[in-house]
C-alpha cells in the first residue's frame, strides 16, 4: 500500500515544486511560527510519519491557510492514503471527508486551480463513494461540474466514471430520466471522441482511450434505453421542425445507428446534418454505402468523395476511392476506372494487386474491343491484361492470361514477327510488344 500511496502523492503533486510559492505573514512572530509549523510539516510528511504530519497540516489550516497552494496538494496526498490503508469503515469514511474538505478549501483559497483540478476531486470522489447510493446525486453534480469547468480537454477517463455513475444512478431510481442518461452519454462520447483525435493527431496510441468509448457504449446499451420507436416519438418530429440542429442530429444518427434503424429516410437526413456540421469519415461512407445499395451511384460516389475529402489517412482514402473504382466499372466506364485504379494504388498501396487485378479483368472481358478481323491484334489485349496482372503480383491470373497469347502459326500467317509493336484501341489504349502463348515455345 505504501508504494500504491507513493504513486497517488506523484500524480497529485506533480508540478508541486513550480507552485510551492509561500505567503508568509508580515509580523515576525507569525511568521516564525508559520514557517516552524512547514519546516515540521514538510519533514514529517517527507519521513512518511503521516500521522504526524496530519497534526501540523491542521495547525497551518486553521492559523495560516492561504500559506502556500501546496499545504492542500500534500494534505490531500496524506489524507488519500488513509482511506487507502482504513482499517474500518469509519477510518475510511473519515478519511474521504477529509479530502473532500481540502478540495473545497483549495478552490476557495485558490479560485484559479478550480478548473485544472475538479476532474482529480470527482475522480477521488468516485473512489470513495462509489458504493454509496446517498451519494449517488453528490458524484452526478460533481462531474457535471466537471464537464463544465474542464470541457473535453479533462482527463481521457473521466467519462467512464460519470457514465458508471449514471447508470448506477438510473438502477438506483434517483429520479434521472432517460433524456438526463443520454445527456451524460452525449457528453461523454463527444468528450472521448475529441480525446482520441487529439491523440491520433499527435501519433499517440488510442487503445486506452478506445476502451473507454467502448464500456461507454456498453453500459448505455446494457440499460435498452434507445430503439426505434424512441426515436421516432421523441426525437424525429423535433429533427423535422429543426433540420439545421447539428447536435440533435448527431443523438439521431448515434441512436439510430446503434439501434439498427438505419433503414428510414429520417437516418439518412439526420446523417447529411451530421456531415455538414461535423464531418466524420464513417458517415460519408455510410451514406456512400447505403446509396449503393440502392444502386443510386450518383449520389454514391458524392458521398465517396466527400469520405475521401475527410479521410485522416491513406487506408481510409484508398478504402473509398475503392468503392467508386468499383461503380466506375458497373456502370462501363472502364477507362474511368482504371485511372482511379491507378490513383488508388498511389494512395494505398496495400490494394495494389486488387486494383491490378481489377484492370487486368477488365481488359481481359472486354470483348467490345475486338475487331474480328485479325486474331493477332485482337488477342493483344491479353499482353496488355497479362502486364497489368504481373503489375499486380497475380501470377495465376497473370499465366491465365498468357494462355490466351496470340499463337506462333497466328503471328507467322498474318506475317508479324514478335516483338513486333501492336495497338489495342478502344478504351485500352495501350501498345505492346507482340509476346505468343507458352505452348508454342
Amino acid at each position: 500500500m505504501r508504494i500504491k500511496f507513493l504513486l497517488t502523492l506523484i500524480i497529485i503533486t506533480s508540478g508541486y515544486s513550480a507552485m510551492a510559492q509561500f505567503k508568509w505573514p508580515e509580523q515576525p512572530e507569525e511568521r516564525s511560527d508559520a514557517q516552524t509549523k512547514w519546516t515540521l510539516f514538510s519533514d514529517t510528511e517527507k519521513a512518511g510519519n503521516y500521522d504526524a504530519a496530519k497534526g501540523h497540516l491542521a495547525y497551518i489550516l486553521e492559523h495560516f491557510p492561504d500559506l502556500s497552494e501546496s499545504t492542500y496538494i500534500k494534505g490531500i496526498a496524506i489524507w488519500d492514503e488513509s482511506w487507502e490503508n482504513g482499517k474500518t469503515e469509519a477510518e475510511k469514511e473519515a478519511a474521504a471527508a477529509k479530502v473532500m474538505s481540502l478540495y473545497e478549501m483549495r478552490f476557495k483559497m485558490y479560485p484559479e486551480s478550480k478548473k485544472e483540478n475538479i476532474g482529480r476531486q470527482a475522480i477521488s470522489a468516485y473512489r470513495y463513494f462509489i458504493k454509496d447510493a446517498s451519494k449517488t446525486q453528490y458524484l452526478l453534480d460533481l462531474f457535471k461540474l466537471t464537464y463544465e469547468l474542464e470541457g473535453n480537454e479533462g482527463f481521457y477517463s473521466t467519462g467512464r466514471y460519470y457514465m458508471q455513475t449514471a447508470v448506477l444512478g438510473y438502477t438506483r431510481d434517483i429520479g434521472l430520466t432517460d433524456e438526463q442518461i443520454l445527456d451524460i452519454y452525449n457528453k461523454c462520447t463527444e468528450h472521448i471522441d475529441y480525446q482520441i483525435k487529439k491523440a491520433k493527431s499527435q501519433n499517440k496510441s488510442t487503445k486506452s482511450m478506445d476502451a473507454v468509448k467502448e464500456f461507454v457504449d456498453e453500459k448505455l446499451a446494457n440499460l435498452n434505453l434507445i430503439d426505434c420507436a424512441f426515436i421516432i416519438e421523441k426525437l424525429v418530429p423535433q429533427f423535422k421542425a429543426n433540420p439545421k440542429d447539428g447536435e440533435l442530429a448527431n443523438k439521431i444518427f448515434v441512436y439510430a445507428y446503434d439501434g439498427g434503424c438505419t433503414d428510414a429516410e429520417w437516418f439518412l437526413d439526420a446523417a447529411k446534418a451530421v456531415l455538414e456540421t461535423k464531418p466524420q469519415y464513417g458517415v460519408a461512407n455510410l451514406l456512400a454505402s447505403t446509396y449503393v445499395k440502392e444502386k443510386d451511384y450518383v449520389n454514391a460516389k458524392i458521398y465517396y468523395n466527400k469520405a475521401i475529402e475527410i479521410a485522416e489517412d491513406n487506408t481510409d482514402k484508398g478504402k473509398a476511392m475503392k468503392q467508386i473504382v468499383l461503380m466506375e466499372r458497373l456502370e462501363g466506364n472502364k477507362a474511368e476506372a482504371r485511372k482511379l485504379a491507378i490513383a488508388t494504388v498511389e494512395i494505398d498501396p496495400t490494394l495494389k494487386e486488387e486494383m491490378y487485378t481489377l484492370i487486368g479483368d477488365m481488359v481481359m472481358q472486354s470483348t467490345e474491343c475486338d475487331q474480328q478481323k485479325s486474331q493477332v491484334d485482337d488477342r493483344a489485349k491479353f499482353i496488355v491484361a497479362y502486364e497489368y496482372y504481373t503489375k499486380g503480383g497475380n501470377q495465376l491470373k497473370a499465366s491465365q492470361a498468357k494462355a490466351q497469347f496470340p499463337s506462333g502459326g497466328e503471328i507467322f500467317t498474318e506475317g508479324k514477327e514478335l516483338g513486333d509493336s501492336v495497338t489495342v484501341g478502344c478504351w485500352i489504349q495501350q501498345t505492346v510488344k507482340l509476346q505468343k502463348r507458352p505452348e508454342q515455345q
